[in-house]
């Protein structure tokens, strides 16, 4: 291999692997969210009632007696969460609630690339990005007061994807 080549590979390799996104990392721990009993009672109704993130969960009563439990300050310190399903969960609430600050939460999200399973009944099982399912939730189709337009969403989907 010649000189200038080998200068290209590396000057390549340097590029790219300084662009490269960094992940999404987690701030807290669920034990420390959970230190609140009522909280913690709560949470515990509502993830025995609901093992999987499911398309339609906003129709299930434990979903909305949770999301009326539950306080928004809580919430988005769950959306914070080292496991993914309760980043989603609370994410989820929070859009139910018309969070005003939904989006800038979702951008937080950005590289938010850990997978969980999401249900579709009566029998589809997806493996998706955290960052994805946050992003279903205000797409142009939702029932979210927030939702992006059209063209808005699609230039979020450019942004997250590049």
């Amino acid at each position: 291999m010649s000189i200038k080549k080998i200068a290209f590979l590396i000057l390549f390799t340097f590029i790219f692997s300084c662009s490269k996104k960094e992940d999404f990392k987690p701030t807290v721990k669920l034990d420390s969210i959970l230190k609140n009993e009522k909280l913690k009672k709560d949470y515990a109704e509502f993830r025995f009632d609901n093992i999987y993130l499911f398309s339609g969960i906003e129709k299930k009563e434990s979903f909305m007696k949770f999301s009326r439990e539950a306080s928004i300050d809580d919430l988005v310190l769950m959306t914070e969460c080292e496991k993914p399903i309760v980043r989603c969960f609370a994410f989820k609430i929070l859009v139910e609630k018309d969070y005003p600050k939904i989006r800038e939460l979702l951008f937080r999200h950005k590289n938010d690339n850990e997978y969980l399973d999401v249900l579709h009944p009566p029998c589809v099982r997806m493996n998706e990005m955290v960052k994805v399912y946050m992003l279903q939730q205000l797409d142009p189709f939702s029932n979210s007061k927030r939702k992006f337009n059209r063209a808005d969403y699609d230039k979020v989907v450019a942004d997250f994807f590049r």
